[in-house]
């Protein structure tokens, strides 16, 4: 038996910018099989910038997370079908 196991997942990413300089960032995704399965990563490109400015950096990352979890919260609801295959 030959099957097809399409999987897709959301993919969000987030850059952190001081001046046009991107210090920080972030990505979120979001299994669509399965949206309990989100995962995040994130990495600093300068860590001076960051020290310097990392209040406000920190409420931006944390705004992202807001977001990603916003998208979960509505794929799980069924408001985003994006794993169906229309022929």
């Amino acid at each position: 038996m030959i099957t097809n196991n399409i999987k897709s997942t959301l993919n969000l990413t987030n850059e952190i910018k001081v001046d046009d300089v991107i210090v920080k960032g972030q990505t979120a995704t979001i299994d669509s099989n399965d949206p309990n399965d989100i995962s995040f990563s994130d990495w600093t490109n300068d860590k001076a910038l960051y020290k310097e400015n990392r209040v406000e950096i920190r409420k931006l990352e944390a705004a992202f997370e807001d977001y990603a979890y916003t998208k979960q919260e509505e794929m799980l609801s069924g408001g985003t079908e994006e794993n169906e295959i229309s022929e």
